[in-house]
């Protein structure tokens, strides 16, 4: 095999790989977009409902969810964590 072989093969080998890498993300960011715009959504909602919250807390007004007053409670304050009942399995 010549040097000059040898540099197409190895020129063709690397052209191949990269063809690879951008059809296989083009491939997986179509397979993903359904599920980035549902988080999105998510998001959005999510966002939403604490600034109705936080709102709320800082208005003195009724929840807009469940319409009792907010609680004496610092709104910032880091969650109870609730453990998860074990498995049955």
């Amino acid at each position: 095999m010549t040097r000059q072989v040898l540099c197409w093969a190895l020129l063709a080998a690397l052209l191949l790989v990269w063809l690879g890498l951008l059809l296989g993300a083009t491939w997986t960011t179509q397979a993903l977009q359904a599920r980035f715009r549902r988080q999105a959504e998510e998001r959005r909602r999510l966002n939403a409902a604490w600034a109705a919250v936080h709102a709320t807390a800082h208005h003195g007004e009724k929840c807009p969810h469940c319409g009792y007053p907010p609680t004496d409670q610092d709104w910032h304050a880091e969650p109870t964590p609730v453990e998860d009942p074990p498995d049955d399995d």
